[in-house]
């Protein structure tokens, strides 16, 4: 009985932590995959029928999210971003859809909620304090406006 219990408390934590491990990638990649497809479609200038540019790759990221992250979390942890590429350190407020300019789409603040306690101590464990949070982002340059259109709603 004894000897059990010191073999199954270590292992129980080994099993654990590549279960934190595992979810911990899941996680990363999927939303990685999910802003990795916003930009893309940001990219195009395509639009979501009566919604703007932003607003349609958010929806964009939220599909490919699994769940995730949505669009209408609050606060909005989805972020559509525009940079010009001769000032790429500040976003541009309003009309940086254009072409030629960098589009940055992120997932910023995703807490990752451990399964087991990192301190080793059930009374007052690290990761309650410490939370970890996941940041993603992919960017790239605006392409041309499809044909016969000269601007897109943001």
């Amino acid at each position: 009985m004894i000897e059990s219990a010191f073999t199954f408390i270590p292992t129980l934590a080994l099993i654990l932590f590549f279960l934190d491990l595992g979810m911990m990638l899941f996680r990363w990649s999927t939303l990685q995959n999910a802003v990795r497809e916003g930009c893309r479609y940001a990219v195009t200038y395509q639009t979501q029928a009566g919604i703007g540019q932003d607003a349609s790759v958010e929806k964009v990221v939220e599909r490919y999210s699994f769940g995730l992250v949505k669009a209408t979390d609050s606060p909005n942890r989805i972020h559509v971003d525009y940079y010009s590429p001769s000032n790429p350190n500040s976003a541009i407020a309003t009309g940086g859809n254009i072409p030629g300019n960098i589009v940055e789409v992120s997932v910023q603040g995703i807490n990752l909620n451990w399964i087991m306690p990192l301190s080793g101590t059930f009374a007052a464990p690290l990761y309650a304090a410490n939370p970890l949070t996941l940041n993603v982002r992919s960017a790239d340059i605006l392409g041309g406006l499809p044909a016969g259109v000269s601007s897109v709603a943001r």
